[in-house]
């Protein structure tokens, strides 16, 4: 949606919770690019253009001190990136473990109106090749794009952050923060996208959906396809080990 539509959607509210035409980074950003006249997607210069609104109202606003982090997970946003001559862009490949994906994705196929083949979307084994065939695609795209990117595991993020994120600094040559830093005092301003990102509880602390725990159905998958939890142990528990 272009710059018009979201300054006038009052209900939808970026994760510091004002609507996009009363926060202090969307609102600006959209503005110019409407001034600009940047708002016809179809046009090849359109995201370039918009992208540059985006990096110079972010430096306006926070100065050299801080990197922006782009939470976009398209194809066309990291081509856009690497083909950049202006922008030193780095990738952080996150994974989740394949049998808590698979159950996610499948409880969420079975939660609505699917009929014929599209029903297949429901079970586990579908689910976790549709993980490994995706993130083999991924990961093939960021090394021939010459993008550098770290692969980080979900679960290890989640269980043990602070090794996690300290990898991360390593990777983004960023100065370490403290590792009792609280979550609600980091600075976000996500418009669309996870729908957790304006609720109050879950943004200030890490929160793992261990529901899979509980559950049997991906154990015929993951026997029979050695090759697919060689894969997740190796991408997703490598760097916590």
């Amino acid at each position: 949606m272009g710059p018009t539509y979201w300054l006038n959607k009052q209900e939808h509210r970026c994760s510091c919770g004002a609507p996009a035409e009363q926060c202090d980074f969307w609102r600006p950003v959209l503005t110019t690019m409407r001034s600009l006249d940047i708002i016809n997607p179809t046009l090849p210069s359109y995201y370039l253009d918009a992208y540059a609104t985006v990096l110079a109202q972010f430096s306006k606003l926070y100065g050299k001190d801080y990197q922006p982090i782009d939470t976009s997970k398209g194809i066309k946003h990291l081509k856009l990136l690497a083909a950049s001559e202006t922008i030193d862009a780095k990738a952080l490949f996150l994974i989740r473990d394949v049998r808590s994906y698979a159950s996610s994705q499948a409880r969420l196929a079975r939660s609505q109106p699917r009929k014929g083949l599209k029903k297949v979307k429901g079970h586990y084994w579908y689910q976790m090749m549709r993980w490994l065939s995706d993130n083999k695609k991924r990961e093939s795209l960021l090394t021939d794009l010459a993008l550098p990117f770290e692969t980080v595991g979900y679960e290890p993020f989640c269980f043990n952050p602070t090794q996690t994120l300290d990898s991360v600094y390593n990777f983004l040559a960023l100065p370490k923060t403290l590792s009792n830093e609280s979550l609600g005092k980091s600075t976000h301003h996500v418009l669309f996208g996870n729908p957790m990102r304006n609720c109050e509880t879950r943004k200030t602390e890490i929160r793992y959906d261990d529901r899979w725990f509980s559950e049997t159905n991906y154990m015929l998958a993951a026997a029979l396809i050695p090759t697919l939890m060689q894969y997740n142990q190796a991408r997703v528990y490598a760097s916590g080990q």
